[in-house]
């Protein structure tokens, strides 16, 4: 079953500059090579892994100019798409990747010959060879041929000639998983060094943003509400796929022009955890959970911005063995007119997936 997984991440310093407007971005092209190894989610996965990872990489961003606010806030940050294919570590177990991501780069330091940035992204990979119970039983960490794809980056670019080409080189990190939409679902993490060029491309000389201004915020109350919706398959050999709702109300203050911090409840009806308590032998058939989570908002652009959440539940009768049970999430929003908003999550506990929620609400903002 064909299924699109898209989770864009976007992280930042908490430093503002702004400077000079300029009259168009630049474009920035990069071919590099990645080396390094799988590091499985679990130690009990290590004898599956039997050798190191060879990953090439090519990509096209731009550098924005500063002509928007948003971009002052983030030390004009690099917007980019990148295409990604390399080895899992084991050739005949899980074959080989085929990645294209989105990724959001912001400068740490920048000068007009050294940049020290990091890039965090996702986007879609296809998994060559998946778990199958008679032609691949060994996979027991990728169930389906397409994963979400998250990336993680710390880089850096040096120009040696007094011409736009820099040598780049870094340190990155790769994540596959299906999200629970198929089963197995142990997921795959790559860690690499990394080393390429870079060509810088405009119509105008490149000039780094030298002057700075004041930082400013407006002290905002922002209430959302939002309506998400999931499938979730417990187990490889169930073959079952369940439907999930979710109702999610969040309060959360404007304390900078990119981050506001809050609270929330999360109402959740998932059915997927009715065959669960029935191993349970309680007699029990309530699939509600309602959490409780403290909530933060990266604001990217104007329009785009990353949501996380961390939370425990107050109501659930399936309590896994009585341990405590935490909730996080992490994800992407684009909100339409300052008050609708779409976007999408990826839920966890703890270190394991639970479900991707695709979800749609409102927001209104109450200016001090």
């Amino acid at each position: 079953m064909k299924k699109l997984l898209l989770i864009i991440c976007g992280l930042g310093l908490v430093i503002s500059l702004h400077s000079q407007s300029y009259n168009s971005y630049f474009n920035q092209f990069e071919i590099r090579g990645h080396y390094g190894f799988t590091m499985p989610h679990h130690s009990y996965m290590n004898y599956l892994i039997k050798s190191n990872v060879f990953i090439g990489e090519i990509n096209y961003s731009i550098k924005t100019d500063g002509t928007k606010p948003w971009q002052h806030t983030w030390r004009f940050p690099e917007l980019g798409v990148g295409y990604l294919m390399g080895g899992l570590g084991n050739i005949n177990v899980f074959g080989f990747s085929q990645s294209l991501f989105f990724f959001y780069g912001v400068p740490i330091i920048e000068t007009d010959r050294l940049i020290f940035k990091y890039r965090m992204g996702s986007g879609i990979a296809f998994i060559s060879d998946k778990f199958d119970y008679r032609a691949n039983y060994y996979n027991i960490a990728i169930g389906s041929y397409l994963n979400a794809h998250l990336h993680l980056s710390l880089l850096l670019d040096y120009k040696p000639f007094e011409f736009p080409l820099y040598l780049t080189a870094g340190f990155a990190f790769n994540h596959f998983s299906s999200g629970a939409i198929e089963t197995p679902n142990l997921g795959l993490n790559q860690v690499t060094g990394t080393v390429g060029i870079k060509y810088l491309y405009s119509q105008y000389n490149y000039s780094l943003p030298k002057r700075t201004m004041p930082y400013r915020y407006n002290k905002d109350l922002e209430v959302s509400a939002y309506y998400a919706a999931s499938f979730k398959e417990n187990s490889t050999y169930e073959n079952k796929k369940y439907f999930i709702n979710s109702i999610v109300c969040d309060v959360a203050s404007r304390i900078t022009t990119k981050r506001s911090l809050g609270g929330g409840i999360n109402i959740i009806a998932d059915p997927s955890i009715k065959p669960l308590l029935a191993d349970d032998y309680k007699g029990v058939q309530d699939i509600f959970r309602i959490g409780i989570h403290a909530m933060q908002e990266l604001y990217l652009t104007n329009e785009l911005s990353m949501t996380m959440q961390l939370g425990t539940y107050v109501y659930n009768k399936y309590d896994m063995n009585k341990k405590f049970l935490v909730y996080s999430k992490i994800g992407i929003r684009y909100t339409f007119n300052d008050i609708v908003f779409a976007n999408v999550a990826l839920k966890t506990h703890t270190t394991t997936a639970d479900y991707i929620e695709f979800g749609v609400g409102a927001r209104i903002i109450y200016h001090d």
